[in-house]
């Protein structure tokens, strides 16, 4: 479990060779100053959707990273349910190109956004 997740709120439902599925409990902390979700924190779970959809796509002993990503906000979010679903679209042997969509309790769509990872082996901790 990563700590950052845990720091905000965000749970994994599944995550897999064919994407990830997060869910952010949006609560009054997540706000900035109108009440609704700051943007970082919706940019923080599809940027964490469509890593986990890469890491489920690549071998164990590699990792990645977020090179560049574009994002649209759409809609407000408001505190509740914000689930997010992340997917690769490219696969390639340095880097990936992924994209997430977030949806609202209603299931709204209320932030999309595609980004560019590189992809690296992980160095053997001691």
């Amino acid at each position: 479990s990563c700590p950052y997740y845990r720091l905000v709120g965000m749970s994994v439902l599944d995550a897999g060779p064919q994407g990830a599925d997060l869910r952010l409990s949006v609560s009054p902390e997540h706000a900035q100053a109108y009440g609704t979700a700051h943007g970082g924190v919706i940019a923080g779970l599809l940027d964490a959707a469509m890593g986990l959809a890469i890491a489920g796509a690549i071998p164990a002993d590699e990792g990645c990273a977020t090179v560049e990503m574009k994002l649209n906000f759409m809609r407000p979010v408001f505190p509740g349910v914000l689930d997010a679903r992340g997917q690769v679209l490219h696969m390639g042997r340095r880097l990936v190109v992924a994209n997430a969509v977030a949806t609202d309790g209603e299931g709204k769509v209320v932030a999309a956004c595609q980004g560019t990872f590189s992809r690296f082996v992980q160095e053997a901790t001691q």
